[in-house]
Formats: structure tokens, C-alpha cells, sequence
């Protein structure tokens, strides 16, 4: 199956065409421009793999946790190709396409998310599948929760807020943030979703971890 895989959650926007054959091509832009950037990605990695939209079989994208702004972007775009294409859509949590690269480890996987406000989105993945809850969750509760795993790998766009930790702990890796192994378990993932549940709902919105600080009533 063709499938489109794009990640928005992130300033980072990192866009897949997986053809049927299993080849991906990949193209990744920097900066919270998404709203602008995102149709011209989805083109240049069609043009790449020599294909069209109305080949793709399946669009995938990434429901959350991450930037509010861009998975709603993200979400909307997956949203309107499929209504003018007639393409079914899925989306798949932002930690488990980060875990799933690293799922063959044989250590504790911890994706890492900068939540803002001193907070981080987190998981726990040990033996090739989630243990714990999608957590928002301090740095400190983070590593309170692998203190006692012999080997931890965290993993993402901001493992690097563990970097200092890791190197004062024996068996604690921090692990080069790799979107094209996202974007990859971002199709894996999505095409399993599909085959098991069938396209998203109509009215499946973004896993937000807490409500969007823009329009908050006052405590």
C-alpha cells in the first residue's frame, strides 16, 4: 500500500511517501511554519516517489501529544485529503512513532517531548510495547519512574533535556532524534491501525495531554 505519513507535532515538520514497494522518501523542513510548508512537503515527496495523490492509499498522521497549533494543522490537512480524495485517514499517537524505532532494544525506551512549563510528554516502553499511560510529567517524576531499569534508552526531539542525567547514571542513553525512524513507524503504525480498526472517526480530534492555554478562563 502507498502511504502518506507526515509528522506535525513538532517544530519540526517531517513528511513520508511509502510506496508499496516499502521504499520511503522523506523531507523535513525546520520552524513552526507548518501551515505554510506542509501541502509543498506532501508534493516534493510525491514527485519523488513518482507518485500522485490519488495513488496513496492511506494518509497517516500524528494526533498528539506535541504543539497544539500543529497537530491541529496536521490533523485538519489529513482531514480534508481524505473528504476530497476519498482516502481514508488514521491517526497515531506522537510517542509510539517515536518509540517504534527503537522497539528491538533491549532496554526500557523513553521518548521525550519538552511539554513547556518545566513539563515533559513521556512513556514507557519495555519488551515491544507501551507499559504506562501517556504522561505529563515533570523531569524529575521521569526519572524517578526508570530509576530502578538497568538500562534506559530516552529518544525524541527533546531527549537532549536528559543529556546531563544521563551522564552521571551507568546504563541511561540519550539517543540523535532520527524523523525518517519516526516517519517510518508512523506508517507501520498507522497501516496496522487501519487493518484492525478501519479509518479514523469523523469527529477524532487531537490527544491533547492538557487544554490549550488560548481561551482559559481565569482561576
Amino acid at each position: 500500500m502507498n502511504v502518506l505519513a507526515f509528522d506535525t507535532a513538532t517544530d519540526l515538520l517531517a513528511v513520508a511517501v511509502k510506496n508499496s514497494e516499502g521504499s520511503f522518501f522523506v523531507h523535513t523542513a525546520s520552524g513552526f511554519r507548518h501551515s505554510e510548508t506542509l501541502l509543498h512537503a506532501i508534493e516534493r515527496c510525491l514527485a519523488e516517489a513518482s507518485l500522485t495523490l490519488r495513488e496513496i492509499g492511506l494518509i497517516a498522521c500524528t494526533s498528539g501529544p506535541g504543539s497544539f497549533t500543529g497537530l491541529r494543522i496536521g490533523m485538519a490537512t489529513a482531514k480534508g485529503l481524505s473528504l476530497a480524495l476519498g482516502i481514508p485517514w488514521v491517526g497515531v499517537p506522537t510517542l509510539d512513532c517515536i518509540a517504534q524505532g527503537q522497539m528491538k532494544a533491549a532496554r526500557t525506551i523513553v521518548p521525550v517531548l519538552d511539554a513547556r512549563k518545566n513539563r515533559l510528554y513521556s512513556a514507557l516502553y519495555k519488551d515491544g510495547r507501551r507499559v504506562s499511560d501517556f504522561l505529563d510529567i515533570s523531569l524529575t517524576e521521569l526519572l524517578a519512574l526508570v530509576d530502578g531499569d538497568a538500562e534506559v534508552d530516552f529518544i525524541g526531539p527533546d531527549a537532549d533535556l536528559l543529556a546531563d542525567y544521563a551522564l552521571e547514571r551507568p546504563g541511561f542513553y540519550v539517543l540523535a532524534d532520527d524523523p525518517a525512524a519516526r516517519l517510518k513507524g508512523l506508517a507501520l503504525l498507522g497501516e496496522m491501525r487501519y487493518e484492525k480498526e478501519g479509518p479514523a472517526a469523523e469527529d477524532e480530534g487531537p490527544l491533547y495531554m492538557r487544554e490549550p492555554e488560548i481561551g482559559l478562563k481565569a482561576p
